[in-house]
């Protein structure tokens, strides 16, 4: 990720939370998205894009961008490692043993990331999941509305 990026997609953050102070949050939405999407990186685009989603209350588009974003961050965080030991191989190579007695590898040779972020939306995902499963469905009114009956023709005795 270069870092012209990195600056563009700070300044595409900062102008959608200058538009969501001042209450407009449809097009602040849409620049958290274009935050997001040049910097996969940028965990405050995607969460903010999260809290625009639960303020609007659709569960299901919150589900799906959960899951797009926990792809494309780690799909960012795996990028940026692999670059990271094509520039460094030799430091790399010399603490790889070490690592790996260690327990700090993953299986494909990369360190391994305990990345709160992740941990935190994984979380929100699988409670909406299940609130989504488990919400109580609409019922439609089957019922026939019950007609009041006009009470006794009689007038009502009045005091004398």
């Amino acid at each position: 990720m270069s870092r012209r990026k990195q600056i563009r997609s700070k300044e595409q953050f900062a102008a959608a939370l200058e538009l969501e102070r001042a209450g407009d949050n449809s097009a602040a939405l849409k620049l958290y998205r274009k935050s997001a999407i040049t910097d996969p990186a940028n965990s405050h685009a995607w969460n903010r894009q999260m809290v625009l989603l639960r303020k609007t209350k659709s569960k299901e588009d919150e589900v799906r961008l959960i899951k797009l974003a926990i792809a494309e961050y780690r799909k960012s965080h795996e990028t940026k490692q692999q670059d990271w030991l094509k520039e460094n191989q030799a430091k790399a190579d010399s603490t790889r043993e070490l690592a790996h007695v260690l327990g700090l590898l993953e299986p494909t040779g990369l360190p391994k990331s305990d990345d709160t972020i992740i941990g935190k939306w994984q979380t929100r995902l699988y409670l909406l999941e299940y609130r989504i499963k488990n919400a109580r469905k609409k019922k439609t009114s089957s019922k026939k509305p019950v007609s009041k009956s006009p009470k006794s023709a009689s007038p009502a005795p009045t005091k004398a």
